[in-house]
């Protein structure tokens, strides 16, 4: 099939760094994106850990160690140092594409399939970040030791994690919300409103993220830009409803595929991959949930009149003691609570 119409010179390049840089970030997804695939990716990972310190030292010239373990947070220097990476190779590969690929006036095709690539990867994540809200495994009811810290002593974060866990109806509605706009990208004819479904959800994250210095910027900055890839189309048409007062023309939806069986075949996968995404996400924040739900027989807040230690009275104890079971937010650093989610 011939692309048409003619793309600008300067759309064709465009594109081949957003195609370039995109794939760069989303690989190797599906695998390690899809739970409990993390083994099979574990190769490409171990490809980036070598690569990552080296840049890092021999070219940008950091003279501490870049850690490649990961500890909960996505703002690490490793982080940075590979997105430094991706936008070299990506500049690298639209370079070589550009002057082996001169003849080409447009990729209509492969922009299609890259925005399913993003569709299939953005609406994992989300499905994936919201089920860790409706089945609430990220943010936590205030254990009573947050309860009796003073206000000035929590961090940024720490606030955010108070006010969220403090109302757990509100925190499965933003989980949902994530949710929906997730599932919704996995079809074609509703990937447009999930886009903006992702748009608004991930506006607000970003903000958070930003204003209580959650150690999850770049990654929630570059689902956000995702999401707002995938909306651009829709653009001119909402300008045209919204603002102009002007009729909007329907948006022409191609099939994949010429034959109607790949067509149908690629709709059964795509239903199929995303039942297992949400039953697998549903499943993991389920299993999460139960052990974090129980409570120590010590668990509460006491008046302590004496205590007594190995036979013997102890004379230097605090008024009042409280006990929280070992696996609270508390017990964990701020950055590895990013591992739980937004």
């Amino acid at each position: 099939m011939q692309d048409s119409p003619e793309w600008h010179p300067a759309a064709r390049v465009g594109f081949r760094f957003v195609f370039s840089y995109l794939v760069l970030y989303i690989l190797p997804f599906p695998v390690g994106g899809v739970p409990y695939t993390d083994a099979l990716a574990a190769p490409y990972t171990r490809l980036w850990d070598a690569l990552v310190p080296w840049v890092g030292r021999r070219v940008l010239g950091i003279d501490y160690e870049i850690g490649t373990v990961f500890n909960g947070s996505g703002d690490r220097t490793y982080d940075y140092v590979q997105v430094f990476c991706f936008l070299v190779l990506a500049a690298a590969a639209t370079l070589v594409w550009s002057l082996l690929d001169r003849r080409r006036k447009s990729y209509t095709r492969l922009y299609q399939w890259l925005r399913v690539y993003v569709r299939l990867y953005l609406g994992t994540v989300m499905i994936g970040y919201g089920a860790s809200k409706v089945i609430n495994t990220q943010f936590f009811r205030p254990p009573l030791d947050r309860l009796f810290q003073t206000y000035g002593d929590s961090s940024p974060m720490g606030l955010l994690w108070t006010f969220m866990g403090s109302s757990e109806p509100y925190t499965v509605f933003t989980g949902a919300a994530e949710m929906l706009g997730g599932v919704l990208l996995f079809a074609r004819r509703t990937a447009a409103l999930g886009a903006l479904v992702c748009v608004g959800v991930l506006v607000n994250v970003v903000m958070l993220n930003f204003s209580y210095d959650v150690p999850v910027k770049q990654f929630s900055s570059h689902l956000l830009a995702m999401a707002v890839f995938l909306a651009a189309p829709e653009f001119r048409r909402l300008a045209n409803v919204f603002i102009l007062n002007r009729t909007a023309e329907p948006a022409v939806i191609r099939p994949l595929f010429e034959r109607a069986r790949l067509n149908r075949a690629a709709l059964v996968l795509r239903m199929l991959f995303l039942a297992a995404v949400v039953g697998t996400s549903l499943f993991q924040s389920y299993t999460l949930r139960r052990p974090i739900s129980q409570h120590s027989p010590l668990y509460g807040v006491w008046e302590v009149e004496e205590f007594v230690s190995d036979g013997a009275g102890v004379e230097s104890v605090e008024s009042s003691m409280t006990f929280s079971p070992p696996w609270t937010p508390d017990r964990m650093s701020e950055d590895a609570k990013f591992a739980l989610g937004f």
